[in-house]
């Protein structure tokens, strides 16, 4: 009994084993799911010996997508004039020979039913209308053969090429938020070459998203086949300046040197709690903001006071050497105020920044911060001198968005129209609300005065030099004088990193730079923001977001995937006033290092 018992189980394990066996064997895509990786291979063999039937679904799976391959090619080809029009055919069917001339009916008849080209398809064959109208009393199949004129097979083929062409698409994914929305109706204007998938999709081509979590760049890969290609719309590095401490360390690392570096941006200072440098940033602040403190406060906290774990992570490496003999420029200072601001380092939108004037103020921000404030908690912090006699508009406080873009070839762009951001609120340095002094769409439409003075508090900037010029005491052109110094200053920090360290195939990114002017009409430098603010809170963002991003993607999107396309002539086009419709309006200034 134990003997019957132990063969039938020798013979399940048999079975067992052929039966994966079997199952591996006609697995014949591993090399097309896994490439060269050879711990993936194993660990999808291991897969498949234990659930023998996935070898089937992926078989069917991975077929597709070498189907798909196969027809992307094809399509190439036909483009540059070198194949005929696709079909629903096999490789083997369109390596056939061309088929000769045909002699006798039937064999045309025959032949056509297995022609891929089938230029005609008789209705009725040649030998019945003989019959009918050459000897209809005696017909002879083969009576007066020699007065027939039996078509070519193969006869020249003209066609459409648009109406021809085998309509694969591109994918695209657009994530939600930031107005995604019209990320979407721009991409739509593309359709016959582009269609929406789900996040949940697999072959995504294109993905827009708000923050560049989860995007593998290791997939960023040159392609020959434009179906095999795919685009991000961020680089991998590009915090190197679009963090707050991003910025200010590469400036420092390009210049080593403290004037030029804070004639740029406002002084700053980082306090990273998370590398074990962070006590003496924090001493080295303490320092710089007793010794340029104009009001002289004696009876004011002194020093910063906090427990926080010393961390053995090694800092970055930034020369702050000469910052004990740093004069602050006058425009940063007043004899009223000693101002400075608190912004938490990867934040963006105004959240958690603040204005402060004294060390307990800030120390007080730091550790509620720190152990977690509301919904939020930081341990990277950037303090930054603020600027205390700005330029103002009717007793206001502005500043300027431009917009950046950073193309597949590294090359940058500054886009040609920018706009002017308004406070509602009179300036003050007595009063540290902050919708009086951070003037970003997200702060100010929160406000009760939002849309007062200027719809959306935006302008253009011709609005902007109007208002300039009816203020008799500034005499300033932006368009000559300052607009010059903002492409020098975008110049300067794309030289300033590598964004592209690892030369990825195919990114490219849009970027929102802001800019300050204090009241001797110097420009400054505030923030490079990654992910700028595309809601069309005005009717001159209504005219300018749409052909922004359009434009971009010409530039962009366009050349990748649809080089032979020229999309400039697709209608509608987003009309900006005095600029041409089919101009571009992104200005080239140079290519990235």
């Amino acid at each position: 009994m134990a003997s019957a018992t132990k063969e039938k189980l020798i013979k399940k394990k048999e079975k067992e084993e052929q039966l994966q066996s079997k199952s591996l064997g006609n697995f014949h895509n591993l090399e097309l799911l896994c490439k060269a990786d050879d711990r993936q291979k194993k660990t999808l063999e291991k897969i498949i010996k234990q659930k023998p039937d996935l070898a089937r679904s992926l078989n069917i799976y991975a077929d597709g997508v070498k189907y798909y391959i196969a027809r992307q090619q094809q399509r190439d080809k036909l483009l540059a004039g070198k194949d005929i029009p696709l079909m629903e055919v096999s490789e083997e069917e369109l390596s056939q020979p061309t088929l000769p001339l045909i002699t006798t009916n039937r064999q045309m008849i025959r032949q056509n039913k297995f022609d891929i080209l089938s230029p005609r398809l008789l209705s009725e064959s040649q030998e019945n209308q003989n019959k009918r109208y050459i000897n209809p009393n005696n017909y002879t199949p083969f009576a007066n053969r020699s007065k027939l004129t039996i078509p070519a097979l193969n006869p020249t083929l003209n066609y459409n090429r648009d109406r021809n062409l085998p309509k694969l698409k591109f994918n695209y994914y657009v994530g939600s938020g930031n107005n995604g929305e019209l990320v979407k109706r721009i991409l739509q204007k593309r359709e016959q070459y582009w269609t929406a998938v789900p996040q949940s999709f697999q072959y995504k081509h294109f993905i827009w998203q708000q923050s560049y979590f989860g995007m593998d760049f290791n997939r960023l890969t040159p392609s020959e086949s434009n179906y095999v290609r795919v685009m991000y719309n961020f680089f991998e590095f590009h915090k190197n300046i679009t963090s707050k401490t991003g910025l200010s360390q590469s400036l420092l690392q390009y210049y080593n040197n403290i004037e030029r570096t804070f004639d740029i941006i406002p002084l700053v200072f980082i306090f990273n709690f998370k590398t074990q440098d962070w006590v003496r940033d924090v001493q080295q602040f303490t320092e710089f903001y007793q010794t340029n403190n104009p009001l002289g406060q004696t009876n004011m906290k002194t020093s910063l006071e906090f427990d926080f774990y010393l961390s053995n992570l090694a800092g970055t490496k930034v020369n702050y050497n000469g910052i004990k003999t740093y004069k602050l420029q006058e425009t940063l200072m007043s004899k009223s105020q000693y101002l400075w601001l608190l912004k938490p380092a990867d934040w963006n939108r105004g959240e958690g920044v603040h204005v402060f004037s004294t060390l307990e103020e800030v120390e007080a921000l730091i550790k509620s911060y720190y152990y977690g404030k509301g919904n939020y908690e930081c341990k990277e912090f950037v303090i930054q001198k603020y600027i205390e006699r700005p330029l103002l508009l009717s007793g206001r406080k502005f500043d300027i968005r431009c917009w950046v873009l950073i193309s597949q070839d590294m090359q940058y762009f500054l886009f040609k129209e920018a706009y002017i951001r308004t406070s509602g609120t009179t300036f003050s340095l007595d009063n540290k609300d902050r919708y009086i002094h951070l003037t970003n769409n997200a702060v100010q439409k929160n406000a009760q005065n939002y849309g007062q003075f200027e719809d959306g508090n935006q302008l253009s900037l011709k609005r902007f030099q109007q208002l300039l010029d009816s203020q008799q005491e500034t005499v300033y052109n932006f368009r000559k004088e300052g607009w010059p110094v903002i492409k020098d200053v975008v110049k300067i920090t794309m030289n300033s990193t590598r964004l592209n360290k690892r030369n990825r195939k195919y990114g490219m990114q849009l970027l929102g730079y802001d800019f300050m002017i204090d009241e001797n009409l110097k420009l400054w430098l505030i923030e490079v923001n990654a992910n700028p603010c595309l809601e069309e809170s005005s009717n001159l963002l209504k005219m300018l977001i749409p052909r922004m991003l359009d434009d971009a993607f010409q530039l962009t999107l366009d050349k990748v995937f649809t080089p032979e396309v020229i999309h400039g002539q697709l209608s509608p086009k987003y009309k900006v006033d005095e600029y041409e419709d089919q101009e571009n309006m992104w200005e080239p200034l140079g290519f990235c290092n």
